[in-house]
C-alpha cells in the first residue's frame, strides 16, 4: 500500500526516467544504506498483528529520502510502488480543479490571498475529515466573486468553522481522532498480476492529524506515525480479511494542503 499524498512538482522540462543523469540518481539510490534499508523492510518475514498474533501480516517501512529517483530504484525491485513518473491522472487533475473552486465558493478565504494566490484549506479539512461545526460567515465579510469553470461570474455563500460550538459540544469531552482514507486525487500507480483490485495495484491513502487554527500543526514524529500509521493498516487488512498488506510512507515536501498535518 503506497502512502502519499502529493507527487513531487517536476518541472515540464525535468529530464526523462531514461536520460542517462537519472539512470545514474537511480542507481546510486538503490545501492544506498537507506534503500537497503526499507528493501529489507518490505522483503522479510514481516509483523502478524492481532490477538495472539494470528492476523494478517504487515511489512511496512518510512522512506526517509521520497527523491524521484529513489521512488524509482524501488519500484524497479518491488514493482509496486510510486516511481520517477508518477502522475495523477487527467480526470484527478479535473477534479481537483473542481474541487479548489468548491472550496473558493464554500469556505471563508482571507482578504488576502498571498502572491501567488492561495486557497485556504482548513475548514474544508476539519468540516470534511473531523466533523467541526460550520455557521455562515457574518455580514462585515464581503466575498469576491468568482468566474467559475463555465465562465459564469459567481459570488460564493461563505461558511466558516464554528469552533466555540466545537469546543463546547466536541472538544469538552474528545479530540477527533487521526483519520486515514483513500486519497481524493490518487496517481498513477504500476499494475502487476493479481487476482483482485488491490494485488494489482497499490492504494493511494493519507493519514490525517487534527489542530485547530490556534495550534502548530500536529505533527507527533515519526515513531508515533509509525505505530498510527501500522494500526490503521491493520485495521484495513482485518477489515478486508486481507492475509496481509505491504506499504510505505514518506514526508511529503511539497504538501498541496499544508493547513493539516498529513503523511
Amino acid at each position: 500500500m503506497a502512502v502519499a499524498d502529493f507527487a513531487r512538482a517536476l518541472p515540464r522540462s525535468h529530464p526523462t526516467v531514461d536520460s542517462p543523469e537519472i539512470q545514474a540518481a537511480i542507481a546510486q539510490a538503490g545501492s544506498s544504506d537507506e534503500f537497503m534499508r526499507v528493501l529489507e523492510a518490505l522483503t522479510g518475514s514481516g509483523q502478524r498483528v492481532g490477538p495472539g498474533a494470528a492476523g494478517p501480516c504487515l511489512r511496512g517501512a518510512r522512506v526517509a529520502n521520497p527523491e524521484p529517483a529513489f521512488l524509482q530504484a524501488l519500484q524497479n525491485m518491488l514493482g509496486w510502488t510510486l516511481g520517477y513518473e508518477t502522475r495523477p491522472t487527467p480526470e484527478t487533475r479535473a477534479l481537483k480543479e473542481r474541487d479548489r473552486l468548491g472550496i473558493l465558493l464554500k469556505y471563508r478565504q482571507p482578504e488576502d490571498p498571498g502572491n501567488p494566490p492561495t486557497v485556504a484549506m482548513l475548514d474544508y479539512l476539519v468540516d470534511t475529515l473531523f466533523g467541526v461545526p460550520m455557521r455562515p460567515v457574518g455580514p462585515e465579510v464581503v466575498a469576491p466573486q468568482y468566474q467559475n469553470l463555465e465562465g459564469e461570474i459567481v459570488t460564493p455563500t461563505w461558511v466558516e468553522a464554528d469552533w466555540a460550538r466545537f469546543r463546547a459540544e466536541v472538544a469538552a469531552t474528545r479530540r477527533p481522532e487521526t483519520k486515514f482514507m483513500p486519497n481524493r486525487y490518487p496517481y498513477i500507480l504500476p499494475e502487476r498480476p493479481g487476482a483482485t483490485e488491490l494485488q494489482r495495484r497499490a492504494q493511494h491513502s493519507i493519514l490525517w492529524y487534527f489542530n485547530t487554527p490556534e495550534e502548530p500543526l500536529n505533527d507527533p514524529g515519526d515513531a508515533q506515525i509509525e505505530r498510527d500509521l501500522r494500526a490503521a493498516v491493520a485495521r484495513e487488512a482485518q477489515a478486508r480479511r486481507l492475509p496481509g498488506i505491504d506499504y510505505i510512507w514518506y514526508r511529503n515536501p511539497c504538501m498541496s494542503a499544508p493547513d493539516v498535518f498529513h503523511v
